[in-house]
């Protein structure tokens, strides 16, 4: 799971929709503007990303429990279909 280190330029809130496209693949256009205007960073749009994927087992998912705009973002891509369907 990514780490987030005082100073890391991953804490700045995404940008570009390059940007959440490099992170999660295709998405719809409402997609990335919902995920920029939340002002979530690269860890946490990944982190997002990491819950929806299913990796890490149950300890995992306990010490990292999904909150603020980790779960905003959990959110508008569980509602997404074109990344939903893009999952192996």
């Amino acid at each position: 799971m990514p780490q987030l280190k005082k100073g890391n330029s991953r804490a700045m809130p995404i940008v570009s929709s390059d940007e959440v496209r490099r992170l999660v693949g295709p998405v719809a256009d409402t997609t990335i503007a919902a995920t920029l205007a939340s002002g979530a960073s690269a860890e946490e749009v990944e982190v997002a990303a990491w819950y929806l994927s299913g990796e890490g087992d149950r300890m995992d998912r306990l010490s990292h429990p999904m909150s603020g705009r980790v779960e905003r973002i959990y959110d508008i891509l569980s509602e997404d279909e074109l990344y939903m369907n893009d999952e192996p």
